[in-house]
């Protein structure tokens, strides 16, 4: 499967580092992304990829359309694709740990998050259709031990996934490419109910909470434990 690592030709130091963080793993592939302060957004809302109510910052918006850009290359090839942010950092055993996972996957898959944003909580089946789990972890600790965890051998396992924010690192099926490029597009600021933060309704603000929307209603799994984490800063994350 092609991974792609999604970096702003404007920040090059940040994919320096992310290929440094994960020169273990082969193949990464350098995607430019989408520059939000050059967009003309108005051509994007007769495009159809951004709506009259959004309210996204144009940062928001380039890097949610870095993503469906990707997955308009998934669905048009018909391959699965690795989709990595550059804040990822992939464990030491991510080649054979995620090839083990994706074959165990039922045909009809559309996505697997490797991992999520550390502050937020991450809501799955522990029991498929019998028991839903929400998990927390802190992120600071995860912050402090990234570097250890890219040395880390993970033995993780498939769980469907209800609900999380951030896309760190996912794997993307041709017919999950097509479901989320049909419910995410046109971007908008719309709001979405979250039962793992006590029914909190968010507004949204980018691609990932649009996502979240949608992944119930599809074949959508998380790797537990994570085979990808991310330092991501607190206040980039919408939180309880």
């Amino acid at each position: 499967m092609d991974k792609f690592f999604i970096s702003s030709a404007q920040t090059p130091e940040r994919a320096e580092r992310f290929l440094a963080v994960n020169a273990h793993v082969p193949g990464l592939m350098h995607s430019p992304g989408v520059d939000g302060s050059t967009l003309d957004i108005n051509e994007m809302k007769e495009k159809g990829l951004v709506s009259d109510a959004c309210q996204f910052t144009r940062e928001a918006i380039g890097s949610g359309l870095a993503h469906v850009a990707l997955w308009g290359n998934v669905a048009q090839r018909g391959v699965p694709a690795h989709i990595f942010e550059d804040d990822a950092f992939l464990c030491r055993n991510f080649e054979q740990g995620s090839a083990r996972i994706i074959a165990s996957l039922p045909d009809d898959w559309d996505i697997i998050l490797w991992g999520s944003n550390s502050d937020t909580p991450l809501q799955f089946e522990l029991l498929p259709g019998i028991t839903q789990c929400v998990a927390m972890v802190s992120d600071e600790s995860v912050r402090k031990g990234i570097h250890a965890f890219r040395d880390m051998d993970v033995t993780s396992v498939p769980l469907r996934l209800a609900q999380t924010f951030g896309l760190c690192g996912y794997a993307i099926s041709p017919a999950g490419a097509m479901k989320l490029i049909k419910s995410c597009l046109p971007l908008a600021t719309v709001n979405v109910s979250h039962p793992c933060l006590g029914g909190r309704v968010i507004a949204a603000h980018s691609i990932d909470i649009l996502m979240n929307r949608h992944y119930a209603e599809m074949m959508a799994y998380t790797s537990f434990p994570p085979l990808c984490l991310t330092d991501n800063v607190r206040t980039n994350s919408p939180t309880p």
